[in-house]
């Protein structure tokens, strides 16, 4: 079932401009990063990331494609509401972006938290998505297994940042161990982008963000993933599941018989890779996008 995808190395050339800007949204003033030109592919970012997390991969992106990466909302340098941060909220600050920029269609990829606003955007705007990549998560048709109830243990910080004041305080008080550990273990991020991660919640209104995201988001939609909430709602565009070779998070025996739900799915691994996918690989992550979206040709 998993498939190493075989492609040819992006054409050496030089890298488009990186635009970066303030995009008026209704509910939010989101930083956008955007380069290249082309068919879109907007990349959305996982916890406790940013736009940064894209920034090895955009420029590869880019040579082939045009690229919109913006920072969630509570994420880097767009705003921190005191407002909901469910995933209709989330999915809907993603539709509101491609109609500023007047997208009617996107390759939309997401990594972590990002990876299930993108298929929350690809079931309930179908028309707006030609493909769908989700990378460190499985898409929204696992079915439960014993090995997944055994991985629930190492999950225990996503109930402590669910908790209210609890999680805002283990994620901006003191040494912030608990966003540093995250961001050490599972592959880890690179030290430099690991530091503008844990400064920015500092802030108490971005820690309050991140702890909605897991009490509003992620909690609750992983509950309703294993209760098969969104097995009856079938998107009809090609699927990328991309996993780490090294993250051992997701049980690979919940992905069995994923295609029974989802008719057109690849599921691919990336050899030496841990959770944090794009910051150990971005160049085999962009690569595998390129090719998944039709915009290289993969070698046989």
């Amino acid at each position: 079932m998993f498939a190493l995808a075989k492609g040819k190395p992006l054409d050496a050339q030089p890298s488009p401009s990186t635009r970066e800007h303030v995009v008026e949204l209704p509910e939010l003033r989101a930083h956008v990063v955007e380069a290249g030109a082309g068919t879109p592919i907007l990349l959305l970012h996982g916890f406790p990331q940013s736009s940064r997390e894209w920034s090895r991969a955009i420029p590869l992106l880019a040579q082939h494609a045009h690229v919109i990466a913006p920072d969630l909302r509570g994420f880097g340098s767009s705003e921190a509401p005191d407002a909901r941060y469910g995933l209709a909220q989330l999915r809907g600050d993603a539709v509101a972006l491609l109609n500023a920029r007047e997208i009617e269609r996107a390759v939309v990829v997401g990594h972590d938290i990002g990876a299930l606003v993108a298929m929350s955007l690809a079931i309930e705007h179908p028309e707006r998505v030609t493909h769908v990549g989700v990378l460190s998560v499985p898409p929204m048709y696992l079915r439960p297994r014993p090995s997944m109830v055994r991985s629930m243990p190492g999950l225990w910080f996503q109930y402590a940042l669910a908790t209210p004041r609890l999680g805002a305080r283990l994620l901006r008080g003191g040494r912030q161990r608990l966003p540093r550990w995250l961001l050490a273990g599972y592959g880890g991020v690179p030290a430099a982008d690991a530091e503008v991660y844990v400064a920015s919640m500092r802030d108490p209104a971005r820690a309050r963000a991140g702890s909605r995201i897991y009490r509003q988001l992620v909690v609750p939609e992983f509950l309703r993933i294993v209760r098969g909430a969104f097995r009856d709602r079938l998107p009809t565009m090609p699927i990328l599941v991309l996993l780490g070779g090294d993250d051992h998070v997701l049980p690979r025996d919940v992905l069995e018989g994923i295609d029974r739900y989802a008719p057109d799915v690849r599921i691919e691994e990336v050899p030496g890779a841990g959770h944090w996918l794009v910051d150990d690989q971005p160049e085999e992550v962009a690569r595998r996008v390129l090719a998944f979206a039709g915009l290289t040709t993969p070698m046989p």
